[in-house]
């Protein structure tokens, strides 16, 4: 996991524009997981995930598909990363095929994407906690 963790410092802040919020966020996804930053300019959050999280989480949020950590991790990039671009690379004819949206509970912030893989719904929930001072 310390290559995802190596990915997501080198990665550059992006706005992650929410229909309730205006957030900065970052993102490294690979095969063996991911890991994010969001930023609401007052406190910072994070979640890394390896293939066991994902797929514990896959199983809770997705009953009906099966399929391994790898695929999800790979939708998950092709969902969330377009987002994070850089605006002016971002193609209008082509939005993103995902609804986001974001809850505090407590410490945590909940990011929630809802798609869909396959032809099923497809549900997930990054559940970021405040992220260390070595972040």
């Amino acid at each position: 996991m310390e290559e995802v963790e190596q990915g997501l410092l080198m990665q550059p802040w992006a706005w992650l524009q929410l229909a309730e919020n205006s957030l900065l966020a970052k993102a490294s996804i690979t095969k063996q997981g991911y890991a994010l930053l969001i930023s609401d300019l007052q406190q910072v959050w994070h979640e890394q995930a390896d293939t066991l999280v994902v797929s514990q989480r896959a199983k809770e949020l997705n009953k009906r598909l099966t399929a391994p950590p790898s695929a999800f991790l790979h939708h998950l990039e092709e969902l969330l990363l377009p987002l994070l671009e850089d605006p002016a690379h971002q193609d209008a004819a082509h939005p993103s095929k995902a609804t986001f949206s974001c809850d505090r509970v407590a410490e945590a912030l909940i990011l929630r994407v809802r798609s869909d893989l396959s032809g099923l719904p497809f549900n997930w929930h990054f559940h970021c906690t405040p992220a260390s001072s070595s972040l």
